[in-house]
């Protein structure tokens, strides 16, 4: 009788490709992380941009007052209205808005410290309408700023002639004696130079010293209690050992970017985190009041005019 057999196979073990399932989920993933992110970063963009838009259109009116040693007493509240670096700003038709703003402030003075234009500007019709308005408000003094340094003499003759027949004071290296019941303050406009923003070339490292002297030279030395109308604020030194009471200056922008904690950012000669870029800084008997101005790009830093009450200091 014949017995037949089966051959027995042991079972042959089953493995799942569970190594290509990981593998294919994790690349799922990062790419799923990498689409969050960018569309979050498109929309953080998206609003910074549209805040920024906002910003510009804002006008702030910064506040401060200020106590001078040596201020007749006469001057006592005086009030000062600055206004810095516009540019090629606009705030409505000939500046509407800020004219409104004047009225309601109702200065004793307007005191512009520089770069009421941009360099590359040759059509002054809107800002000498402009100017004609501030001055039908109160004085207006104006002094230079490195824009207004660098046009073309022929350009910069029909710009300052503009201003005068806006009713404008230029002080252009030059004093006016501002008079109020029988008392003097001094009011100068330091022109500076050139080389005190750039080199010939226009670049903006190494720059020369400017010193005392040549300020001297420039605008003679304090005979009383003075406001010295002087664009760059980064040689503040200068002024103080000048004896300087009070300095109006503008030219950093209040450092284009502004952080909490930190302050501003940039300076126009591409300076990181420069000293004084915005509101009031005291060395000696001195004292320096910045103003952030109204044009050119910002950041968490809008635009603003400046009112300065002046007192005595008791």
């Amino acid at each position: 009788m014949y017995f037949g057999y089966r051959r027995l196979y042991a079972a042959e073990p089953v493995f799942c490709d569970c190594t290509c399932t990981t593998n294919s989920f994790s690349s799922d993933l990062v790419i799923v992380l990498m689409f969050a992110f960018i569309i979050a970063a498109l929309i953080v963009f998206a609003v910074l941009l549209i805040y920024c838009l906002i910003e510009r259109q804002i006008i702030i009116t910064r506040k401060q007052d200020i106590y001078l040693d040596f201020l007749p007493s006469s001057f006592n509240g005086f009030r000062i209205l600055q206004i810095s670096d516009l540019h090629h700003r606009k705030f409505g038709k000939d500046q509407k808005r800020i004219i409104k703003r004047v009225i309601k402030i109702k200065p004793d003075a307007v005191f512009i410290t520089g770069d009421l234009i941009s360099r590359d500007m040759r059509d002054f019709s809107s800002v000498s309408r402009f100017c004609s308005q501030l001055s039908g408000i109160a004085p207006v003094f104006f002094s230079m700023g490195n824009h207004e340094l660098d046009l073309p003499e022929k350009v910069s003759s029909t710009y300052f002639e503009c201003l005068r027949n806006s009713g404008v004071i230029l002080l252009l290296n030059n004093v006016y004696h501002l008079k109020k019941s029988g008392e003097v303050i001094d009011i100068i406009g330091a022109s500076l130079d050139t080389s005190v923003y750039r080199n010939d070339d226009f670049s903006y490292q190494n720059l020369n010293p400017y010193s005392e002297e040549e300020l001297v030279d420039s605008i003679g030395v304090r005979t009383r209690c003075t406001v010295l109308l002087a664009h760059n604020p980064l040689i503040f030194d200068v002024y103080a050992s000048w004896n300087a009471d009070l300095i109006l200056s503008g030219h950093v922008h209040g450092g284009v970017v502004r952080l909490p904690f930190i302050g501003g950012i940039l300076s126009p000669e591409r300076r990181f985190f420069p000293s004084y870029t915005r509101g009031l800084y005291s060395k000696n008997y001195s004292q320096l009041y910045v103003s952030a101005g109204l044009g050119k790009l910002r950041f968490f830093n809008p635009p603003e005019i400046n009112v300065i009450s002046l007192y005595r200091k008791s």
